[in-house]
């Protein structure tokens, strides 16, 4: 069982301690489970049509075929404006369990701590909001942060002959993956004075925009070492910008990801070096099995935040590739 006490989300998220994991696998507790049909489920991602929430949604999906409650899909494409008023309609609704995917971590905190208050229990997937919820499922993104932070050092500091210079690509600087994996980064560099990150601009998730922020980056800094990107459907983008500049021999693109086929045909296609994955698709078992304990009642006794924290794959180009750590929808 693993334990995430003592990992915060840190004090520019509020400082909130997470609390002990709960492991839960399928065929677990909820296996027996029969007290749930009827049961009523809402899910609110920031957008389906990618393979993220695709694939939690299919596995939450199947959990519910299974166990005769419902999953109902409410889909914000984008909009954090849409999203609050999705999330609204849904608290009006009464659920018992509402999946909440947050673009940022503030925007919706207010309604997650109402929720909670009406007795709603919420599942929290992949980014944290600073408001504490029942339930958390996703990845463990100070360790990311750290991990490639300490492999840029080893590839771009002291004794590798290159610039030391660092670009990172955050999807949204207020993102809870953005703002972990940003801290955990800097930590690390700051004991690497060589290292130096010349810029750090958000690309609000988009191919294009990440490509076009990389391309003046790459202009301004020809002996770019590493980009280190927050996604890697943006982070495509940006690799791109790299292989447009003839620069993918010279410069490493790291990204993070749920690790679909769509990851490992970029690092096929040296568009991404290294993708440190969290496998979406064992996130949407782990969050369809979350969803059948909540229903039947479960919760922290201490009252903190039940925990699952994703395994990490990492993929890498060149010697040691390994496409089957990639999952297909």
């Amino acid at each position: 069982m693993t334990n995430w006490t003592g990992i915060g989300l840190r004090a520019a998220i509020g400082g909130i301690l997470l609390g002990t994991c709960l492991a839960v696998a399928s065929g677990g507790p909820a296996a027996a489970a029969s007290d749930i049909a009827g049961k009523k489920v809402i899910f609110v991602p920031i957008s389906m049509g990618i393979s993220l929430t695709e694939g939690w949604a299919r596995r939450m999906q199947e959990h519910a075929a299974i166990y005769g409650y419902t999953v109902d899909i409410r889909d914000a494409a984008f909009n954090t404006g849409a999203m609050s008023e999705l999330l609204a309609k849904a608290i009006s609704e009464k659920p018992d369990v509402l999946v909440v995917h947050n673009p940022t971590v503030q925007l919706l905190s207010r309604q997650i701590k109402q929720a909670e208050a009406d007795g709603i229990k919420v599942l929290q997937i992949n980014l944290q909001s600073n408001q504490p919820s029942t339930a958390f499922v996703g990845a463990n993104w100070e360790r990311i942060g750290r991990e490639i932070a300490e492999d840029i050092v080893k590839e771009c500091g002291a004794g590798s002959g290159k610039s030391g210079k660092v670009a990172i690509v955050p999807g949204q600087l207020t993102a809870a993956d953005s703002v972990i994996m940003n801290e955990a980064a800097f930590k690390v560099f700051e004991q690497h004075k060589e290292i130096a990150v010349v810029s750090n601009q958000a690309s609000d998730w988009e191919p294009e925009k990440a490509r076009q922020i990389t391309a003046t980056v790459l202009q301004q800094n020809p002996d770019l070492c590493a980009i280190f990107g927050h996604w890697d459907v943006h982070t495509i983008g940006a690799g791109n910008a790299v292989k447009d500049a003839g620069l993918e021999d010279k410069v490493l693109v790291y990204a993070t990801g749920g690790g679909d086929d769509v990851a490992c045909k970029a690092i096929e296609d040296k568009v991404l070096d290294r993708v440190w994955s969290y496998d979406a698709d064992g996130q949407g078992r782990d969050a369809g099995t979350m969803i059948d304990v909540l229903l039947q009642g479960g919760a922290a006794a201490d009252g903190s935040m039940l925990i699952v924290e994703s395994p990490l794959k990492i993929i890498k180009a060149g010697d040691g590739y390994d496409a089957s750590l990639c999952w297909k929808m």
